[in-house]
């Protein structure tokens, strides 16, 4: 496993994405999942206060979940939480509120349902962006302080927000935005392949502002749905429709032929290539992986450590 020293912290390079814990997927599974992740050095647990909370009893079954791993286990000191706030969701229909109250009362639900009152990573998960950044920085510090946060952050903001944001909290001398959550990943983005007007990704100008600033960029969607796994183990006429139809790219194509290459000439897995353009990458960067099953995330763990080539991940980037 890979590390990056920052904020007081040893963050792994790989965090768990939890999103269907306590839903989709359930407890005991969950737990096994954690477990695993934790046995090969992981240490960054991501996830979100609204996670399928369009299900039955989805809200918050996340948390929950992962509060009950850490009881079970007496594992708190061990693992860095990263939770998300400030939205309600439908499906794909966010109710994003950004108030005081609302943040307030979010974050105290959050510590009820992780059982513990320190959030390591407290970031908000969508903009408001009719609301002031000042008043948001300054909700954030208070939670910070109620909290005992170690890093705040955003998720899904431009970075001409951020920036905004931290100006008024340098000002103030305040805590910075410091965890960047976007959608970052090997794969070259399109709007349609996340077909989500409210997300991010990790465009240049956010890139350049994370790295002239030295924070740290969180890569939701880290493994591209594992389309470049599945493309160089099934072949494409093979992949699903949703791959197919969302990342088989022109510039995803040529990606693929790329990372087919490099794969061959230094004796690694696809795997140990997506990973490696995050955790090699120039930008601090922490991927965060999602796994359906136990050997999707025994795969990532096995070839999390491969350090990519520096020009292979510009090679990339010039094919994007």
């Amino acid at each position: 496993m890979k590390y990056l020293d920052k904020y007081g912290v040893r963050m792994s390079k790989i965090g768990l994405g939890t999103g269907r814990f306590g839903t989709l997927v359930d407890e005991r599974t969950s737990f096994e999942m954690i477990d695993l992740f934790v046995a090969g050095g992981g240490n960054v647990i991501d996830t979100a206060r609204n996670y399928y909370e369009w299900v039955e009893n989805g809200r918050g079954a996340s948390e929950k979940t992962i509060g009950k791993w850490m009881d079970s286990r007496g594992t708190r000191d061990k693992v860095y939480i990263s939770t998300k706030g400030g939205v309600r969701n439908e499906g794909r229909k966010f109710f994003i509120n950004l108030s005081r109250d609302n943040l307030c009362c979010e974050f105290k639900s959050s510590q009820d349902a992780l059982r513990s009152e320190k959030i390591d990573i407290y970031l908000l998960h969508r903009d408001e962006p009719e609301r002031p950044v000042e008043e948001i920085m300054e909700t954030l510090q208070l939670i910070a302080e109620i909290g005992d946060v170690k890093a705040i952050g955003v998720c899904n903001w431009s970075a001409q927000r951020i920036a905004s944001a931290n100006t008024y909290a340098e000002r103030q001398g305040y805590k910075l935005l410091t965890m960047i959550q976007t959608w970052w990943s090997i794969a070259a983005y399109t709007d349609e392949m996340w077909n989500d007007p409210t997300t991010t990704h990790m465009d240049q100008k956010t890139y350049d502002y994370i790295k002239k600033n030295d924070l740290v960029g969180m890569a939701f969607t880290s493994q591209a749905k594992g389309f470049f796994q599945k493309a160089a183990a099934v072949g494409l006429d093979k992949l699903d429709g949703f791959l197919k139809q969302r990342i088989a790219t022109e510039n995803n194509l040529k990606i693929l032929e790329g990372i087919t290459q490099y794969c061959r000439e230094h004796h690694c897995s696809p795997t140990a290539v997506v990973n490696g353009y995050i955790t090699s990458n120039d930008v601090d960067g922490i991927a965060l992986v999602s796994c359906s099953t136990m050997e999707q995330l025994t795969d990532i763990l096995e070839n999390c450590d491969i350090e990519v080539k520096k020009s292979f991940i510009r090679h990339i980037d010039s094919l994007r």
